[in-house]
């Protein structure tokens, strides 16, 4: 296991922030819609939205993926639009509502598989591939199931989820600011995006 790398605990930190957003909306985007005065059924509604468009993003991103030449102006493309519907969300919730769910569907599809796929780049084998991917999402996912958590006990201390909203925000620019850390683009075919794990 990649314990000792710095790349590997980047790509961990990258896949579980990014899971979260995908956790805290699942938990908790119908109870706060709820408390704005929506029906049970619509919160539900716009919940089935935006993971029809998470079903077609991801399907889309997996078939487009290797034609793609370059990563980092995905990746920050990718998460600039979970921001922006992360900032909807919080901000206007009501009078976003379409804007919000088209982009946390669009937005949460497509990272989820890149995460993935940005992990397989840093492989230099399958035998790696299998032992970075069990390391990151293993402890991605640790990460993500705490999300949910954290906004429930902030929505009782303050009365809104807002703030949740606010802090995932916050998490994904600190997402961000990884990828433009990332020291060159992955070409097609190419092996990674720094140095493959081993060799930091």
């Amino acid at each position: 296991m990649p314990l000792k790398s710095p790349h590997a605990w980047r790509l961990l930190l990258f896949f579980g922030i990014g899971t979260a957003a995908y956790t805290l909306v699942l938990a908790w985007l119908p109870p706060y819609y709820t408390g704005l005065g929506w029906s049970a059924a619509d919160g539900g509604l716009l919940l089935g939205g935006i993971s029809l468009a998470e079903v077609g993003a991801g399907l889309l991103l997996s078939a487009l993926i290797g034609r793609i030449r370059q990563r980092r102006p995905l990746v920050l493309g990718v998460l600039a639009v979970v921001l922006g519907g992360l900032l909807c969300l919080a901000l206007a919730p009501l009078a976003l509502a379409i804007p919000t769910a088209i982009l946390l569907g669009v937005g949460i599809g497509a990272l989820f598989p890149l995460s993935l796929i940005l992990a397989m780049d840093h492989a230099r084998d399958s035998a790696d591939a299998g032992s970075l991917l069990g390391f990151v999402q293993g402890g991605g996912y640790l990460i993500a199931s705490l999300a949910p958590l954290g906004a429930g006990l902030l929505r009782d201390r303050l009365a809104s989820l807002a703030d949740a909203w606010l802090l995932m925000a916050v998490g994904i620019m600190l997402l961000m600011g990884l990828a433009v850390r990332a020291h060159r683009a992955v070409a097609r075919g190419a092996t990674a995006m720094t140095q493959p794990y081993r060799d930091t």
